[in-house]
């Protein structure tokens, strides 16, 4: 008991004491279980104990308006988990709507919780086949159901962008496959690495088809493939976004995701769908297959064709070789025929040009004779004329040229360099050469003198600038 300031006698409850009312209460109320739907939120199992404490939600418009802490104890969670997964093909996972019967507890310690002990798979799977149905229609109302289906094949699918795990054992079939295929097919793969089930595969998947939609020109095909053994996590194959995306793919997507019995939404959109990785690689290497198999039956028709070609104008071959032949001969006698008239034509003419030449070249002849005779009798005076006349020129020229020629014989004399050394003069010279501007000896050099009789050595001490 306790007062206030107004000394009015207040009750006050320890918070043990209120805890324990509203347990007491809960276990009155709600003392048997209920059916619930909820979301699942965050799943939150945590292996060490087995145990698992589900957020749970329920959603208005995108908005929370409820959530409460559940809990599924190890026991409870090992059945409810392998029914679910046997019914839904889906692990219990963040994200699916659940019907769920469970105990309502409230505990002095930690609060209010939900104890699962059943969930209803009947329940999620029609929300699973709900959501399937909603994406379907989604995408054909969008008008992009039917576009990659719509994409034509290449004639040969040999460059395949691969989405799967590294590591995955439908990869390696896929590949094995393909390398042992028995006709010496080659196949260019480039693997690009992702989660294929459950969750974040959505997103996985989607990241690599980005990647390769930016150098889609490189590749014939994509091949989304995933190994087989459970067909559980299959969910994120009827994802709206995921299937959308496959379906808008600029290149044909082929599928080979396991062996579930219902075709997943991505498998619809997809151009082609097998079941497992290994039909996926016995459809690429049937194509190669079956266009060798039209070459053969091309090559084979041309041959039928030309066969029966050359049998059906053998006879109208040989008559018209039989007429080439009678032509070339007609041809060749008339030809013959014509060369020989154009030869005696041709003798005919070169002998009336013969004759015809030969007198005009007497005629020449005599007229060349007589205007040589008349040229030779009118030239001759001049001819006796010129001749006096050069006799006179050339005496004169020649005592003109001696008398020149003299002069020049003295002044050559006179500038002899021995005649000049014996007048008293010298020569200098520096390194061989006469002292020029361009050959100036300086102080300590040492220069050559020569004079008539003497040869000189000396040596430089001054220089003097003129």
């Amino acid at each position: 008991m306790d007062t206030n300031s107004s000394n009015t006698p207040r009750r006050v409850f320890g918070l043990s004491e209120v805890t324990a009312s509203i347990e007491r209460m809960f276990a009155k109320h709600y003392a048997l279980p209920f059916w619930i739907k909820a979301e699942v939120s965050k799943l939150n199992f945590y292996p060490p104990s087995g145990h698992c404490f589900p957020d749970l939600v329920e959603k208005k418009n995108g908005q929370i308006t409820a959530q409460v802490r559940s809990v599924i104890w190890k026991d409870n969670l090992i059945s409810i988990s392998k029914n679910f997964e046997e019914v839904t093909r889906e692990p219990l996972r963040d994200g699916i709507s659940i019907l769920f019967l469970a105990h309502v507890r409230y505990s002095s310690t930690y609060g209010l919780s939900l104890q699962i002990i059943d969930i209803d798979p009947l329940f999620t799977l029609g929300e699973l086949a709900r959501d399937k149905m909603e994406a379907i229609e989604r995408l054909k109302r969008e008008g992009i159901f039917e576009l990659n289906r719509q994409l034509p094949l290449p004639l040969l699918i040999k460059r395949i962008a691969v989405i799967s795990g590294e590591t995955s054992k439908g990869y390696s079939d896929l590949i094995t496959t393909l390398n042992n295929n028995g006709r010496g097919y080659r196949f260019i793969i480039k693997l690009f690495t992702a989660v294929l089930q459950g969750d974040g595969a959505v997103e996985s998947i989607r990241a690599q088809l980005m990647k390769i939609k930016e150098i889609a020109q490189s590749f014939d095909a994509v091949a989304i493939i995933r190994g087989g053994g459970a067909e559980t996590g299959m969910a994120c194959y009827d994802h709206y976004a995921l299937a959308a995306m496959v379906a808008q793919f600029p290149i044909p997507v082929i599928t080979g995701i396991g062996h579930s019995t219902n075709e997943t939404v991505v498998e619809m959109v997809a151009r082609v769908n097998k079941i497992t990785p290994t039909d996926v690689a016995h459809f690429l290497i049937a194509g190669f297959v079956a266009f060798d198999e039209r070459i053969a039956v091309a090559e084979n028709s041309i041959k039928r064709l030309t066969s029966r070609l050359v049998e059906d104008n053998k006879d109208t071959l040989n008559a018209l070789s039989r007429l080439f032949i009678q032509s070339g001969r007609q041809y060749v006698r008339e030809e013959r025929q014509r060369l020989h008239n154009l030869g005696t034509t041709a003798q005919q003419l070169i002998t009336a040009g013969v004759f015809n030449h030969r007198v005009m070249l007497g005629n020449y002849e005599q007229m060349l004779y007589h205007i040589s005779g008349q040229f030779v009798q009118t030239n001759a005076h001049r001819l006796s004329d010129n001749l006096k006349y050069l006799n006179v020129y050339f005496r004169h020229l020649s005592a003109t040229h001696d008398a020149r020629l003299n002069g020049m014989q003295q002044r050559i004399l006179l500038l002899d360099p021995v005649n000049v050394l014996k007048r008293g003069f010298s020569i200098t010279r520096f390194q061989g050469k006469a002292i020029s501007p361009d050959n100036i000896p300086l102080p300590g050099a040492h220069i050559e003198t020569e004079t008539f009789k003497q040869h000189l050595t000396s040596t430089v001490t001054i220089l003097k600038q003129k």
